[in-house]
């Protein structure tokens, strides 16, 4: 398996553990094991992109990372 399928599917259990939260417990807030797994998701792709030259693509997933981690940062600051 590549580094680009794993980064996809951590990105796609990540959603799913979103989903079942929201659906189940009809919470609207972002959970951490989602930012997490986005994140990490992500940053796998940027990997990935680096591996095989795709300098915008990896800009763009790395953006994304970045992202997820400040959430991430603010959803346990919050918590705390």
């Amino acid at each position: 398996m590549n580094i680009f399928t794993i980064g996809l599917i951590l990105i796609v259990v990540g959603w799913l553990v979103q989903l079942i939260r929201t659906a189940a417990q009809k919470s609207r807030t972002l959970s951490s094991p989602f930012l997490l797994l986005y994140a990490i998701g992500c940053i796998l792709l940027f990997v990935g992109n680096y591996r095989a030259n795709d300098v915008i693509t990896g800009v763009l997933n790395t953006i994304c990372a970045v992202i997820a981690i400040i959430l991430l940062i603010t959803v346990i600051a919050r918590k705390e």
